[in-house]
């Protein structure tokens, strides 16, 4: 549930997908007059969104790559930063269509292969969380078996898995939506709408929120594992290594921020049935209080939804603002290149 009113974010349901390509045109132009502020909001938040994002993940991606920063925990990362530079570019093809309005994805075969990796990118996410936070768990609370479960080769495996696994997931968009060539445009596909509402609301739930419980849970349960285990790590192995305990407070800031940020998106987009617009009423819109509840609605979770896509962006600044080793390798990067320069 991480979108704005993007017809192809199914983890953003909204009362549009539910609406006819006529019906869709409708209310946009009814948005454009009565409530153009989630045009606009988009166009400042994204805009900022790209100007951080798209190097942030770009080197994000080339550290994490990097020795000695390229071990299990990093090939996550790396994939991590691969994913979100992904969405962000997948994030501009759309806004390039519906808010400012240049032709870009509806197109034939485009209008269902876009979704699909769209999809697949938002899905990835929480994934990559999970699977990083599960990996470190087992490094604190099994430090005999980090040899074993913990390796490069074995994450690689995992993140492949991963990305088939969302891959296919996504591809049911390519079912959902089809092009119509009467209209021009992208649209559900007619006699699909309980398939598609069922399938959506499985896929958000376990993506969207039992995903993120899970993380939530897993990083309780290696925070309570981390205090218990540092006196028998000290009795029975000696002092753990800093940049360890230094990798793992980093990580867990990562996977909070990703919580914090997914979940209120999630239940505000979950809430947005009870807020619907007025398919009947295209008239003296402002004075009716069905439209009206509804505007108040999308500008809260425009609000929130800019703070929730965050997470695509702010990594690798969280890297350098909790990871000491972190810093210490981009420095010595850009020393290299300066030098080299």
């Amino acid at each position: 549930m991480n979108g704005t009113t993007e017809s192809w974010n199914i983890s953003s349901t909204s009362s549009l997908e539910d609406a006819t390509t006529q019906t869709f045109m409708a209310m946009h132009v009814i948005y454009k007059e009565h409530l153009p502020v989630i045009y606009e909001i988009p166009k400042i938040v994204k805009a900022i969104m790209y100007v951080f994002g798209f190097p942030g993940n770009i080197l994000a991606c080339i550290m994490w790559l990097q020795r000695p920063l390229l071990h299990s925990s990093g090939c996550y990362l790396a994939s991590l930063a691969i994913s979100d530079l992904l969405f962000l570019v997948l994030s501009m093809m759309f806004d390039l269509e519906y808010i400012w309005e240049i032709k870009t994805i509806g197109v034939p075969v485009v209008c269902q292969a876009f979704p699909v990796i769209y999809m697949a990118v938002q899905y990835m996410s929480p994934l990559l969380t999970m699977a990083f936070t599960v990996e470190r768990f087992i490094s604190v609370r099994f430090p005999l078996g980090r040899r074993i479960y913990c390796t490069v080769k074995r994450a690689a495996m995992v993140i492949l898995f991963l990305a088939l696994f969302v891959l296919v997931a996504g591809g049911i968009q390519a079912y959902i939506w089809d092009y119509d060539y009467t209209h021009h445009a992208c649209d559900i596909r007619i006699g699909i709408d309980e398939f598609r509402k069922h399938w959506t609301w499985i896929t958000e739930s376990t993506m969207f929120i039992l995903v993120p419980v899970m993380i939530l849970g897993m990083n309780v349960l290696l925070i309570f594992t981390i205090r218990r285990s540092k006196r028998r790590a000290r009795h029975l192995y000696g002092s753990p290594p800093k940049h360890r305990s230094a990798t793992t407070e980093m990580l867990l800031v990562v996977s909070f921020y990703l919580i914090f940020t997914t979940l209120p998106v999630t239940i505000l987009y979950a809430l947005g049935d009870f807020f619907p617009p007025n398919p009947e009423v295209y008239e003296n819109v402002s004075q009716d209080p069905v439209w009206q509840s509804h505007f108040k609605y999308m500008v809260v979770r425009e609000a929130v939804y800019a703070i929730g896509i965050s997470h695509y962006v702010c990594n690798f600044y969280l890297y350098l603002a909790t990871g000491h080793r972190f810093r210490m390798e981009t420095k010595r990067y850009f020393q290299h290149i300066v030098k080299k320069g």
